[in-house]
């Protein structure tokens, strides 16, 4: 019981009661998408996987976010990301280039966020899967546009998104909230829909 639990990342309690095992499994992938892929209609699914990875930096374990060129440290910090836990790569190359990258990453990392900068084969999806199950470390890939070909073992899914706080014109954005679908494998197969707030501070419109 002791080894199965060391085997599991922490999350934040915003999502610990939505995943299966109350956290995310070393060795497993896990796909974060919006509703529709390459759309804008359900927003939410970098703060989403922000969130993911706020949960493994928060119990002291190291992180990556590879990929995410837009990516705002204020942002990550909202997250409660632990920025002096995290490595950031935004621009990992080509095709051959980052999957090198992610690939030492998951020697020295516990936690690695990708955001596919290109349609991903399927061979090399798993290659990327069996390499982090291969060095316990965990993915998890924000797949925004629908590059990731592969299932994987959990996939938490953005349903909808919407804002708190605006008036006509003018207010303050006092918060966000957002439906999430996880499914997947073994205890996610059946799949689950939570509804959570993730209140944002200090963001004017």
């Amino acid at each position: 019981m002791l080894l199965a639990r060391e085997r599991v990342l922490p999350a934040t309690d915003l999502l610990a009661s939505s995943l299966p095992m109350g956290g995310l499994q070393r060795g497993t992938t896990t796909i974060v998408t919006p509703s529709s892929p390459g759309s804008a209609e359900a927003p939410g699914s970098t703060t989403l996987a922000l969130e993911l990875l706020a949960g493994v930096s928060m119990g002291g374990y190291w992180c990556a976010a590879v990929g995410l060129a837009n990516l705002g440290i204020l942002a990550a910090a909202e997250r409660r990301v632990a920025l002096e836990r995290l490595l950031l790569v935004p621009f990992p190359g080509g095709a051959g280039r980052w999957q090198q990258v992610l690939a030492t990453l998951f020697d020295g990392v516990d936690a690695v966020l990708f955001a596919p900068p290109g349609p991903v084969r399927s061979s090399d999806a798993r290659k990327l899967s069996a390499r982090a199950k291969d060095r316990g470390s965990l993915l998890i890939v924000l797949d925004r546009h629908g590059r990731w070909s592969e299932p994987g073992d959990l996939r938490c899914r953005v349903t909808s998104s919407a804002w708190s706080g605006l008036g006509e014109g003018h207010g303050l954005l006092a918060g966000r909230s957002v439906e999430i679908e996880v499914s997947g494998r073994g205890a996610a197969a059946r799949p689950r829909r939570t509804a959570v707030s993730l209140t944002q501070m200090g963001l004017t419109a």
